[in-house]
């Protein structure tokens, strides 16, 4: 199944302090985060359903940094002074689903498309943005949205 491409804008959005860094290619511990940052927002604002997303940059053939956290303009649930905002990017998007293989993979893909479209990779602000739908458990068993900065 040959992946679909396409352009997405995000609008300036607030980031929940819910975050962590992880340092190398640790990627049990990244699916780790996301199931603890999951059940705190369950826990700590049951009836708001912000989109879970993870922040990349810093990325190196030994590993990179990574921020996982919710992102909304709900202002109850994102009106805290430790929250940070996000500036409206544009990019590029597909949804990469557990029989696609290897997510390193897809984006390299994705890389191809944004050269032959004439597009060039902004990371001004981070590397990847990755979407991640309610019940996500990992890139081996749930469909998440992988995004690449774009100007």
């Amino acid at each position: 199944m040959d992946a679909l491409y396409e352009i997405a804008e995000r609008p300036a959005q607030r980031r929940s302090p819910l975050a962590w860094h992880i340092r190398g290619s640790r990627r049990r511990r990244h699916h780790r985060l996301i199931a603890e940052t999951q059940e705190h927002c369950r826990r700590t604002h049951p009836r708001d359903h912000a989109a879970l997303i993870g922040l990349s940059w810093d990325v190196r053939p030994e590993g990179f940094s990574c921020l996982i956290g919710y992102v909304g303009e709900d202002h109850a649930t994102f009106a805290a002074s430790e929250h940070t905002n996000l500036p409206a990017m544009r990019f590029a998007t597909t949804m990469h689903h557990p029989e696609g293989g290897d997510v390193f993979v897809q984006y390299r893909k994705m890389f191809d498309w944004i050269e032959a479209k004439g597009y060039a990779v902004d990371q001004t602000h981070l590397h990847y943005r990755e979407e991640y739908g309610a019940g996500f458990v990992s890139s081996s068993a749930s469909a998440l949205r992988l995004m690449v900065p774009i100007r």
